[in-house]
């Protein structure tokens, strides 16, 4: 059973996807992979990275990101480990690292 944090931020994560990337709120599943899935370009990148900031409080460190995605991936591996689910979980580590500083 989801908690009801995991419930909230998986909420905020589809409202910023719908509003950044114009998609069906039907489309963002766990599994769907932010570029091709949902149609993601490089650019869009930057307008969810700041709206997850404001929403989340968060400051998004893209070296940071890009070492939990795993370095030296081709645009085909960023691709299958970028989804919603990878996004979620990402959110929910920084917001406990957050609250134990």
């Amino acid at each position: 059973m989801i908690n009801q944090n995991k419930e909230h931020i998986l909420s905020e994560l589809q409202n910023i996807l719908v509003e950044a990337l114009r998609v069906d709120p039907k489309e963002i599943t766990p599994e769907a992979r932010i570029f091709s899935d949902l149609g993601a370009e490089s650019i869009d990148i930057l307008d969810i990275q700041f709206q997850i900031e404001r929403s989340f409080g968060l400051k998004l460190d893209q070296n940071e990101l890009i070492e939990n995605l795993g370095e030296d991936l081709s645009a085909h591996e960023i691709d299958e480990k970028l989804t919603v689910q990878w996004c979620l979980g990402y959110i929910e580590r920084l917001l406990q690292d957050a609250s134990e500083t």
